[in-house]
C-alpha cells in the first residue's frame, strides 16, 4: 500500500494488514486469551522478544531495533515485563517462526509466559513484516500478522502489532498508535507540537511565532482546535492535520478559550466572555453559538466531556477558589465534586467514564488526582515531585500524560492509572505544557 496524504497519519495510513496467521484447526475466537489486569494481585506477564529474523542476509540493521521497540511498547502498557535478551539460549536468527519450530519448554525454563517471533524483508523502499505471539505455557500461537508498507514506517507497524497483542490478551486495544499534542514554549513563543505515544517523533504543527495554547483533538483525530494570540486577543482556531489548513472558529469580543470537542460530534464546548463573564458555550463546527451550557457570575473554564457527551466536567470559582463541577446536560443540574484542597483545575474525563482526573494543590505543590464522577473515591497519583498539571487520558484509559517540573523545566510525563510506571516523554529544551492525548488514529 503506497503512502497517500502526507502528515501526521502517514505511519498509520500506509500500513496494510494482509492477513491473520491462524493456527491450523483453531479459529480466531478460540485463540483469544482474556487476562483481567484490574485485579489487585496482578503481576506483569514475562514475555520474551528475541531480535527479529532478517530474511535477507544483508538487511540486519533493523533486527534489534524492531525487537526493542516492541519490548518498550509492551513494557509501557503495564501488563508485560520483557525478559533480558542476554539470557536467551539461542541465536535469534536460528529460532523458528512457527509453532512447530518453537521449543516451548526452553522458554518456560527461562521464565517466559509469552514469546514473540518476528521476521522482515526489505525490498527497495518497501517492507514486509511478519509477527507472531505465542503462549509459552499452552504451547500455541495466539495471533499472527503480516504487514506491508514503506520501510520508513516500521515503527508504526510494530505499534499496530502491540495493539493486537493487548486486544488478544485483554479484550481491548492499547494506545500504541496514538499521539500526544502539547504546547512547546521556547523563548517568548509557544507552538503546538505532536509526539508519538512513547515520546518519539516530535513534530511542530503550528508556526505562528506567537502564543498558541490548549490543543484539543477532534473525535476522529484529524483536526486540532487550539487557542492563539496571533491576531491579538485569544481566539480559537482549527487546524486540519492532513492538509495543514487553518481556520478561525471563535473570534468573539473578549476571551475565546478552552476548546473541547463533544464526543461523536463536530460541536465544541468553549469558554467565551462576549457577554462580560467567562461562561461555557456549545458552538457548532463553524463557531456559531448553539446554546449556553454554564452561566454564573463566576469564572467557568476547562470543559471536559463525558464519553457519551451527556455530561460536562468544568472548573468554576463560584465558591471562592477553583473547584471541579459536573453538569448534566439533560437536566441542567450541576454538582461540585471536589472538596479536598482549595485549588482544583484541569478536569479530564476518562474514556470509560469511570474517573475524572484533575490537578489539585496539595502541600504547596500541584499534583494529579483522580475522582469518581459523583465525587467519591479520590486517588492521589503524584506526590509532590515538582508541580504536576494538565492530566490527559490515553484512549484505553490505562495511562495519564501530564506536565511536570520534577526535573526542572516543565516536560511531558506519563504514568499508569495506579500511579506506577512514571516516565518522561519529552526533553526538547524550553518547556512542554498542556498535553492532550489523541483518540486512536487511522483505520482499524
Amino acid at each position: 500500500m503506497k503512502g497517500g496524504k502526507q502528515g501526521f497519519l502517514l505511519g498509520i495510513l500506509t500500513i496494510m494488514v494482509l492477513f491473520s496467521l491462524l493456527h491450523p484447526g483453531m479459529d480466531a475466537e478460540a485463540q483469544t486469551v482474556y487476562i483481567d489486569i484490574t485485579q489487585p494481585n496482578f503481576q506483569r506477564l514475562p514475555i520474551a522478544i528475541p531480535d527479529f529474523k532478517y530474511l535477507a542476509p544483508a538487511q540486519t540493521e533493523l533486527a534489534g531495533d524492531m525487537a526493542k521497540t516492541l519490548a518498550d511498547d509492551l513494557d509501557y502498557s503495564g501488563i508485560f515485563r520483557s525478559l533480558d535478551p542476554r539470557g536467551f539460549l539461542q541465536n535469534p536468527q536460528e529460532i523458528g517462526l512457527t509453532q512447530n519450530d518453537i521449543k516451548f519448554i526452553e522458554w518456560r525454563r527461562l521464565g517466559a509466559e509469552f514469546l514473540v517471533r518476528g521476521a522482515y524483508q526489505v525490498q527497495g523502499s518497501s517492507l514486509k513484516l511478519e509477527m507472531r505471539l505465542f503462549d509459552v505455557v499452552a504451547d500455541r500461537m495466539v495471533i499472527g500478522k503480516v504487514y506491508e508498507g514503506q520501510a520508513q514506517d516500521w515503527r508504526a507497524m510494530i505499534h499496530r502489532f502491540a495493539d493486537e497483542v493487548l486486544l488478544a490478551l485483554t479484550g481491548e486495544r492499547g494506545a500504541f498508535g496514538t499521539k500526544i499534542a502539547f504546547v512547546q514554549a521556547q523563548g517568548k513563543n509557544k507552538e503546538i507540537y505532536l509526539i508519538d505515544f512513547d515520546g518519539s517523533n516530535p513534530t511542530q504543527v503550528t508556526h505562528d511565532e506567537n502564543l498558541n495554547l490548549s490543543p484539543a483533538w477532534s473525535p476522529d483525530g484529524t483536526q486540532l482546535a487550539y487557542v492563539s494570540y496571533k491576531e491579538g486577543g485569544p481566539k480559537i482556531y482549527i487546524m486540519n492535520l492532513l492538509s495543514g489548513a487553518q481556520r478561525l472558529l471563535c473570534g468573539y469580543p473578549g476571551l475565546n478559550i478552552s476548546p473541547a470537542w463533544r464526543p461523536n460530534s463536530q460541536d465544541l464546548a468553549v469558554t467565551l466572555s462576549k457577554d462580560g463573564n467567562p461562561d461555557i458555550f456549545l458552538v457548532s463546527s463553524t463557531g456559531a453559538i448553539m446554546r449556553k451550557l454554564v452561566q454564573s457570575w463566576a469564572i467557568n473554564v476547562s470543559p471536559s466531556w463525558s464519553p457519551d457527551g451527556s455530561k460536562l466536567a468544568y472548573v468554576s470559582n463560584e465558591t471562592g477558589n477553583p473547584q471541579v463541577y459536573v453538569l448534566d446536560l439533560s437536566s441542567g443540574s450541576n454538582q461540585r465534586i471536589t472538596f479536598s484542597g482549595d485549588y482544583n483545575t484541569s478536569p479530564a474525563w476518562s474514556p470509560k467514564g469511570d474517573w475524572i482526573a484533575y490537578s489539585g494543590l496539595s502541600g504547596g505543590r500541584h499534583n494529579i488526582f483522580a475522582i469518581r464522577p459523583d465525587g467519591s473515591q479520590v486517588r492521589q497519583l503524584t506526590h509532590g515531585e515538582g508541580d504536576n498539571e494538565s492530566p490527559t487520558w490515553s484512549p484505553d484509559g490505562r495511562m495519564l500524560a501530564f506536565s511536570s517540573t520534577r526535573q526542572g523545566n516543565s516536560s511531558i510525563w506519563v504514568l499508569l492509572m495506579n500511579g506506577a510506571g512514571v516516565r518522561r516523554l519529552t526533553s526538547l529544551g524550553g518547556s512542554q505544557e498542556m498535553p492532550e492525548w489523541s483518540p486512536r488514529l487511522g483505520s482499524r
